[in-house]
């Protein structure tokens, strides 16, 4: 796989898969090779990011359409206020979740195809690993980091969610399932040797770089 322009590397996973980790070590990991990136989120920190967040700590209740519809909102705005914008500048861009996690989480109570409709408008990454963790060791390194519990973080849902992400790895370009229950240098040095396989080439900060279409 070889691109012309810096790639959009995404993190897909259950909470407490290990997702951001993976993400954090991608990032060093690119830097100390010279690369300019730039490490994001989903939920954002904007206005609707934040509103999410509220949803998720279970501190405001929205019907399930509305979140999506609220996490649909808060990715094209990151997208064309963020991604876009570096992407152009020759900046290699790690998201830490994206669309997928709302095809994962959010199918559990609104079809996935309606899902896939109000998110067809953003933009597809290089890379997608999904960090495949058992919901069980998940729930344990959830329950050591916080004291609350989000909305989804039930042992049950959580299965469901995991065999979503499954499917999707198999129906989405360029994504790939990694075993989360292993230690973190050995998950990474997977996701490693794939990123590798882009051919990433170091850009110029003058050089003009096409945006995704």
């Amino acid at each position: 796989m070889e691109t012309k322009r810096m790639p959009f590397i995404v993190f897909e996973g259950l909470d407490g898969s290990g997702l951001s980790t993976q993400s954090f070590e991608l990032k060093k990991w690119l830097e100390k090779k010279g690369y300019e990136v730039y490490l994001t989120k989903e939920p954002t920190d904007g206005l609707i990011g934040s509103l999410i967040r509220g949803v998720l700590r279970k501190e405001l209740e929205v019907d399930a359409k509305t979140l999506a519809l609220l996490f649909a909102a808060d990715r094209m705005l990151h997208i064309n206020n963020t991604i876009l914008d570096l992407l152009d500048k020759g900046v290699i861009v790690i998201s830490d979740r994206y669309r997928l996690s709302s095809y994962a989480f959010q199918s559990l109570e609104v079809d996935i195809d309606w899902l896939k409709g109000i998110n067809e408008k953003s933009i597809t990454p290089d890379l997608t690993f999904i960090i495949d963790t058992p919901p069980f060791i998940c729930v344990k390194r959830i329950h050591t980091q916080r004291f609350h519990v989000e909305l989804y973080e039930e042992i049950d849902k959580l299965e469901k969610i995991r065999e979503i992400y499954h499917e999707l790895a198999k129906e989405e370009s360029n994504t790939f399932l990694i075993d989360g229950n292993r230690p973190i240098k050995s998950v990474s040095a997977d996701i490693f040797k794939k990123v590798n396989e882009l051919k990433i080439s170091k850009v110029s900060r003058n050089e003009s770089i096409l945006p995704f279409l």
